[in-house]
């Protein structure tokens, strides 16, 4: 059971932890990964794509493409600024590998809305915004999070109505998961993938336990690792 609130009564009771349904991230994640125009090409074909410039390149980053739940509360749509401050961290270690000389971040205005049911839109909208910037390659990132809510002995002192403010009895728990690609621009040639995790919990009175910070904190953890594995293995790509 989980403690509520029924017509301003306090009712006691106690819930536990049912964990991350990391299966149903997993599939959320691949279920939204972009539809490629080079889909109807044969195996032969998409082995034969070269990249279209040289290195280095100046890379755009999408906005994050959502595709679990929790998110559209807090506008989630788009990279905070820790997230964004994150992201241009990686500026420096990838110019002085001689991969690029620019990396930008495509505001959302530039960004095309797309609808649920146009499933080849993400990738069509983001390539076409990356042109406007005159950008060589797209990074487009998938994020997936979720959330586990549950209580502890002292959300009991929540019937004191003080202790929903005092009493640390609730608990937040958030996993992301991030997966990402970085293609050509010009004709989606794949120049490197990457994929991090980050986990995020916090413990508050009932009052001050707001799922979004643990949701928060666990994107940008899981950020920072998809960061440290895209910057090495693009870092790989000018001794190719």
């Amino acid at each position: 059971m989980r403690w509520f609130l029924l017509g301003g009564v306090a009712v006691l009771g106690l819930g536990c932890s049912t964990g991350f349904s990391r299966g149903e991230m997993e599939s959320a994640v691949r279920s939204a990964n972009p539809v490629y125009t080079s889909s109807g090409l044969s195996v032969k074909e998409i082995e034969e794509l070269q990249p279209q410039v040289s290195l280095p390149i100046r890379i755009a980053v999408a906005p994050p493409n959502i595709s679990y739940r929790y998110w559209s509360e807090q506008n989630l749509g788009v990279w905070s600024p820790d997230e964004v401050a994150e992201i241009e961290s990686w500026r420096e270690p990838l110019a002085e590998s001689g991969v690029i000389n620019d990396l930008l971040i495509l505001p959302s205005l530039l960004v095309e809305q797309c609808e649920w049911r146009d499933p080849g839109c993400k990738l069509r909208v983001s390539r076409e915004a990356a042109a406007r910037v005159q950008a060589d390659a797209l990074l487009m990132l998938n994020v997936a999070t979720d959330l586990d809510e549950y209580v502890n002995p002292l959300s009991a002192f929540n019937i004191t109505i003080i202790g929903m403010w005092i009493a640390p009895g609730h608990h937040r728990d958030a996993l992301t998961i991030i997966e990402g690609v970085m293609l050509d621009n010009r004709n989606e040639y794949l120049y490197a993938f990457a994929r991090g995790e980050g986990e995020s919990s916090i413990v508050r009175p009932l009052v001050y336990a707001d799922a979004y910070k643990a949701i928060e904190s666990s994107r940008l953890l899981a950020l920072q690792a998809f960061g440290k594995d895209f910057v090495r293995r693009a870092s790989q790509l000018k001794t190719r």
